[in-house]
């Protein structure tokens, strides 16, 4: 998180000007913004559109992994153009930076050039058309059973494997060009510490992938 961010969240150490090595705080004014946008995401979620916690959760989770594996595959495809790109990869190119192409044309670019497998292709597919589903939401009268990769999607099981998916599709996208990130999709010991099926603690620790 870059220091600009950093400044408007909680409490630490103020790292330049007149006030150097004193404490900052957010302030009122922010606090009771923030406290306003939580109260109309209520409203929206309890009255307008109704939804259950879990699935107003789970819309958040879904668009946030959504935007790093579409973050990490415009990354893989500005690498390959650089390198090695037709015009017509150059053209592909500009549209996706001034104009617009849609996340599973990324992926479908990646995967037509074997920059990334079928296994990842299709994770990038199911974490799409989930993210679709919810962000495209009606009201309903019952739960929609959604599934990931042919279970429930709102389930321990399902949660924890879509998680190291996606990390380990992003390892490998990042990895085709080199680049790295200190942060995993999950904290640091967190699927250790809750005890996560051996495999995906293992995976998400470098050691091997889950089969």
């Amino acid at each position: 998180m870059s220091a600009k961010i950093r400044r408007r969240f909680g409490a630490h150490p103020v790292e330049a000007g007149p006030f150097k090595g004193g404490l900052h705080i957010a302030t009122n004014r922010y606090m009771n913004f923030r406290a306003e946008l939580e109260y109309l995401n209520l409203y929206l979620n309890n009255r307008l559109l109704p939804t259950e916690p879990e699935e107003v959760s789970m819309r958040g989770i879904l668009i946030n992994l959504q935007n790093l594996l579409e973050h990490e595959s415009e990354e893989a495809i500005r690498h390959y153009v650089k390198l090695k790109g037709t015009n017509k990869d150059k053209q592909f190119q500009q549209r996706m930076d001034n104009d617009y192409i849609s996340f599973k044309g990324k992926y479908d670019w990646l995967r037509a050039r074997a920059l990334i497998n079928r296994h990842d292709w299709i994770i990038m597919d199911e974490v799409r058309q989930l993210r679709n589903d919810y962000v495209h939401t009606r009201p309903t009268e019952s739960r929609r059973r959604l599934k990931y990769r042919g279970f429930q999607l709102l389930s321990q099981r399902s949660i924890r494997r879509l998680f190291v998916d996606v990390e380990l599709t992003l390892r490998k996208i990042r990895a085709r060009i080199g680049r790295s990130s200190r942060w995993m999709t999950v904290p640091p010991a967190y699927a250790s510490e809750l005890k996560w099926p051996e495999e995906y603690t293992e995976a998400l620790e470098g050691r091997k992938k889950p089969r």
